[in-house]
């Protein structure tokens, strides 16, 4: 009788301890539920990237790329490159863009004005310029690479040889907007305002149904040694003051920064110092060069060897390049002949003619 009214009693009362397996069991559910539903609805999670299994088909394959040696998204690794010239008159700078190439090229358009020809591969720039005009010697550097070659317009010999050769071209003059545009500001000629993106070049590039992988000739790579001691600086006196280049080796960062005009050059989007993992100057012979249009420009030896001086690390290695055609790769050796190992990251290639090459400063 007691035993009935105790269960009579329980029943009343309810049973704690089913009360909390419920909400347990309850919990447990809303988890699972919550868990699922973001997993189908954002593969990106961060859910994704911590339970086990989920992520395995949406990690990143970083894979080494050909041409800075760095290791990046398998997708882009071996994406086409892509040279584009880009102006360094003052009214020019800041330019945009130039860091996120894998490589650049510095050398003199007319009279000591330098001008660069930047080389994608791996990374977007989602503004790059101002854009100018193409040069024989660019063409050349750029074949290296079976490079698309973006540019406005050009003397008309480099347009002669970009045509001869085959360029893969995107000339300005045949695209227009949107590709290229115009950014006017006061005071500003119109020759230092137009711009292009690497994305929209590619696009191009795509509906031309043009090689989407790169295959040219890599450099040797080795893994970086920073030296926390070195001190080491370089000077490239191109012509006058707006154009004397000056280069800091950074132990913290195992980079050379760049200095121009006397200030240091820096990106205009993203403030960001301009840095180069290897540093190199190239001696190239020139020689004055008259289009048939009277245009007044440079011709450079571009095929044949040379001296060079190479800075990795901060440390000067006296050397020579050689280039066997047009489409092969400049190569780099020290003084024993034997081919130069550089390390992964940015280049910055100074092409100077003989008088210029002899007054290199390295303090």
């Amino acid at each position: 009788m007691d035993d009935e009214k105790n269960l009579t009693n329980l029943k009343s009362q309810g049973n704690p301890w089913g009360v909390v397996s419920s909400i347990i069991v309850i919990v447990i559910l809303l988890v699972v539920g919550t868990v699922l539903v973001l997993h189908y609805l954002k593969k990106d999670t961060f859910l994704d990237k911590i339970l086990p299994g989920n992520n395995s088909g949406d990690q990143v394959k970083m894979v080494t790329n050909k041409l800075d040696g760095t290791k990046v998204d398998e997708t882009k690794a071996k994406r086409h490159p892509l040279a584009i010239i880009v102006e360094n008159h003052p009214e020019a700078r800041p330019q945009v863009g130039l860091d996120k190439a894998s490589l650049v090229y510095e050398a003199i358009s007319e009279g000591g004005i330098t001008r660069f020809m930047a080389v994608y591969g791996p990374h977007d720039a989602n503004k790059v310029g101002p854009v100018r005009s193409a040069r024989t010697y660019f063409v050349d550097w750029a074949s290296e690479f079976d490079a698309f070659l973006a540019h406005v317009g050009g003397n008309l010999d480099a347009l002669d040889k970009i045509k001869a050769e085959g360029i893969l071209d995107l000339d300005q003059f045949a695209l227009g907007d949107p590709t290229y545009w115009r950014e006017a500001e006061p005071g500003k000629a119109i020759e230092h305002t137009m711009y292009t993106k690497t994305e929209s070049l590619y696009n191009i590039a795509n509906q031309k149904g043009w090689p989407k992988s790169g295959e040219f000739e890599a450099l040797n790579f080795r893994d970086p040694k920073p030296d926390s001691t070195a001190v080491q600086k370089i000077s490239v006196d191109f012509s006058e003051a707006q154009y004397k280049v000056e280069w800091e080796y950074n132990p913290q960062t195992n980079t050379y920064l760049r200095t121009m005009a006397g200030v240091p050059h820096r990106d205009r989007d993203t403030g960001d110092r301009l840095a180069a993992s290897n540093l190199i100057v190239q001696e190239v012979e020139r020689w004055e060069a008259i289009t048939s249009i009277n245009e007044q420009g440079w011709a450079m030896k571009t095929i044949g060897s040379g001296k060079a001086k190479i800075f990795i690390e901060g440390k000067e290695i006296d050397g020579t390049w050689k280039k066997t055609s047009r489409t092969s790769r400049t190569l780099f050796y020290d003084e024993k002949g034997k081919e130069i190992s550089f390390i992964p990251g940015f280049f910055w290639y100074e092409i100077t003619p003989p008088d210029v090459f002899k007054a290199v400063k390295v303090l």
